[in-house]
């Protein structure tokens, strides 16, 4: 028996031998090894790693990390299940019971939240799903349509707890967070001032620097002179449209080859551009202004074939199929610029464009480009969806992108038109010297006008649109587009209009285009949105549920989008103006022709707006081709009616006197026979029921090619405009 405990009392010291020989699995290797996940020998007191780097050597032993119960993971499920039931609740339920469900859920947080706060491990997984559907932007827009799909569903997080999108698929990186940052709700206004004084500063260095371009003899075969004079048009035009170009990494990183500016992004450029110029040089044939940057559009042609961009998302590849999307669009080839325009938005979803960058880096100047790239890409969406008559790829909910936006070096400099802006024609009457650009705050409200017209094209244009569900939509976002105005900044108003009113303060100086076309946009809005109500709308059910002031609502508008139109000519030209000027002066003419034809109880100012706003379409076809097509279908309308458009009178209009008689409009387009049994509308413009062969008004997706065939029918005052 004694042996028998000598050979335990040895096994016992062995096994405690051997635990203490044995080194700790969570200490195997060293902490550095392990940050650059490479093979550590764990030798003590230093690693050999270490010992030939000549650095220190620390081993950390760390807990291991602890692991979710049985219970915990029963509870997410069951708290998964109830979340499931709430939302399938508030898609069923009406707008006044989804706000009264919403408030019983805030009040009642603590009941629904029923895993403890001590437990992060749960309770952040159950609060992150709670304050997503708590997010309402009711202020901004209204909600969302039922069929928007949620961005959350396209995230996911990794192990180590980073966000990704898609999974691991997805073109989403995280390699400069650091584990120190902090997230958007987390920084002080200190600390946000800090950055924004950061990017200020860099960009101002920047813009010093940018004469050094000046020592170059060119730029991708491009002669220096002409490609400074197209990157200067290109800055002094396009970039306040959209702020899709970041100036300051562009510029610094072409002089640098930087991963900001690539030759297919400087070729788009140029190839933008050069509609805009005045020099021979840009054309393809010297007669013929529409051959303008043809060899630069075959460049990026060749670029995107040859070096498999449309393989490789990168923002610059985005940035430049956008511009190049929006020029082919005003160009006429509405099928390559929507094809351009689709393959840029696929790429901010696969890059991680409509995620929070703050999340995966915490660089400034990377967040300032991603977050100005994905709003760029958003407006124009949101645009080629008027133009095409086509749904929009990005919706509300996956616009959860801050437009915080902290370079606003461009917000107080002064604007400078181009000298072309005179050579073509531009007068530059009656804008002072030292007007502000505004251009951070101009294209702020540029994102939230445009979510407004995300609401609007999903509730009044798209498939299922009926009157019965719209009807209920038109006060709220009516309201919404008031509100829109209201909240604008006394900067950014521009009223052109009160300088033809009596007794009327006197009006303000010109303002840049960038505000002129945002001012014409929101107007433009107005009109899509009461239009389908009124006349021979698609929505209009009965005279009886005609809003009586959804007529005076257009009227007004289109006469405004005129007043602004004339402004602008007057102080720049409309030969290099953008093409959404052209489609808010579409839109305004389609108002116009039908007040103008019951003109013997109107008067001829109508006439005179219409034939004006026919006139400024004539200008802006030299830089923009495609604005034809929509002058043609005007002109076919006055044609079909007997509107004699030879008339040399200019309008100066007394907006508040305005006179236009509804019954005299109704009676020469009256409803068509049966409309009651006109339940839905298809995107291209068609009504469906009994009466599948009667045109829309063409306002939504007037440069589509096989809706443009359809025009043609519009030409008989019996079917109606």
């Amino acid at each position: 028996m004694q042996r028998g405990q000598q050979q335990q009392q040895q096994q016992q010291q062995q096994q405690q031998q051997r635990r203490q020989q044995r080194p700790n699995p969570l200490a195997k290797a060293c902490v550095t090894c392990r940050t650059k996940k490479i093979r550590c020998d764990a030798a003590q007191p230093r690693c050999s790693a270490c010992l030939s780097q000549s650095r220190d050597c620390v081993y950390r032993i760390e807990a291991p990390r602890k692991r979710p119960t049985f219970s915990q993971i029963a509870q997410l499920q069951q708290d998964k299940g109830t979340l499931h039931a709430f939302v399938l609740k508030l898609k069923k339920s009406s707008a006044e019971e989804r706000d009264k469900l919403l408030a019983e859920a805030v009040d009642a947080d603590e009941n629904v939240c029923v895993v403890s706060r001590s437990d992060s491990f749960a309770s952040d997984n159950v609060l992150s799903k709670t304050s997503r559907l708590r997010r309402r932007s009711s202020l901004e827009t209204p909600d969302a349509s039922d069929d928007e799909l949620d961005i959350a569903h396209f995230i996911s997080v990794d192990e180590a707890g980073k966000p990704r999108s898609f999974g691991p698929s997805s073109a989403l990186h995280n390699p400069t967070k650091s584990d120190t940052a902090v997230s958007p709700s987390q920084q002080t206004a200190a600390a946000k001032d800090h950055i924004r004084n950061t990017l200020v500063a860099n960009a101002a260095l920047q813009r010093q620097l940018e004469h050094r371009l000046n020592q170059l003899s060119h730029l991708d075969g491009v002669p220096i002179d002409l490609a400074l004079h197209l990157l200067n048009l290109h800055w002094t035009r396009q970039h306040h449209s959209f702020l899709l170009t970041y100036r300051p990494a562009i510029m610094r990183d072409l002089l640098c080859s930087g991963p900001y500016c690539s030759t297919f992004l400087l070729n788009a450029i140029f190839a933008c551009s050069s509609k805009f110029s005045d020099r021979l040089e840009v054309r393809s044939n010297h007669n013929d202004p529409t051959t303008a940057g043809r060899l630069f559009f075959r460049r990026c042609d060749e670029l995107l074939s040859q070096d498999g961009l449309l393989m490789r998302p990168n923002i610059n590849t985005v940035i430049g199929l956008l511009l190049l999307g929006s020029t082919y669009n005003a160009r006429g080839e509405t099928s390559k610029g929507w094809l351009y325009t689709g393959y840029a938005l696929r790429m901010v979803y696969d890059l991680g464009l409509h995620l929070d960058p703050t999340e995966t880096t915490d660089n400034p100047e990377d967040v300032e480009i991603r977050r100005r790239v994905f709003w760029g890409a958003f407006v124009c969406d949101k645009l080629q969806s008027l133009y095409l008559g086509r749904p929009v790829a990005i919706n509300l909910r996956d616009s959860q992108v801050s437009r915080d936006f902290l370079d606003v070096l461009e917000e107080e400099e002064l604007f400078t038109p181009p000298l072309a802006d005179i050579r073509m024609g531009g007068q530059l009457n009656g804008l002072p010297v030292g007007v502000p650009i505004c251009s951070v705050s101009t294209f702020q409200q540029l994102c939230l006008l445009s979510k407004i017209m995300t609401t609007i094209i999903n509730r009044f244009y798209v498939v299922g649109a009926t009157f019965s569900n719209s009807q209920d939509s038109l006060q709220q976002v009516d309201n919404t587009l008031q509100r829109w105005k209201e909240n604008l900044a006394p900067k950014l108003d521009f009223q052109p209009w009160l300088s033809t009113t009596n007794m009327a303060p006197p009006p303000p100086p010109p303002q840049p285009p960038n505000i002129m076309i945002l001012h014409n946009l929101y107007h433009s809005l107005i009109i899509l949105l009461h239009r389908p109500f009124i006349s021979d709308g698609h929505l209009r059910r009965s005279a009886a549920a005609t809003p009586i002031r959804s007529w005076e609502r257009c009227t007004v508008a289109a006469c405004r989008i005129t007043s602004i139109a004339l402004a602008y000519k007057s102080a720049f030209g409309l030969s290099g103006a953008p093409y959404v000027l052209g489609y808010s002066i579409y839109v305004a003419c389609t108002i116009h022709v039908r007040n103008a034809v019951s003109r013997e109880h109107n008067g001829p100012e109508h006439l005179s707006l219409l034939v004006a706003s026919l006139r400024c379409l004539d200008e802006m076809c030299v830089a923009n081709p495609g604005v034809a097509k929509p002058a043609g279908i005007i002109r076919r309308l006055a044609e079909a009616n007997q509107l004699n458009l030879d008339i040399a009178t200019t309008p100066a209009v007394d907006q508040s006197t305005l006179s236009f008689d509804l019954d005299a409009v109704f009676d020469m387009f009256p409803l068509p026979p049966n409309s009651a049994d006109v339940v839905d509308v298809g995107l291209h413009g068609y009504r469906q029921g009994l009466h599948s062969d009667m045109p829309l008004d063409p306002l939504f997706g007037l440069m589509d090619g096989a809706a443009a065939m359809r025009f043609d029918d519009l030409a008989s005052p019996a079917l109606g405009l």
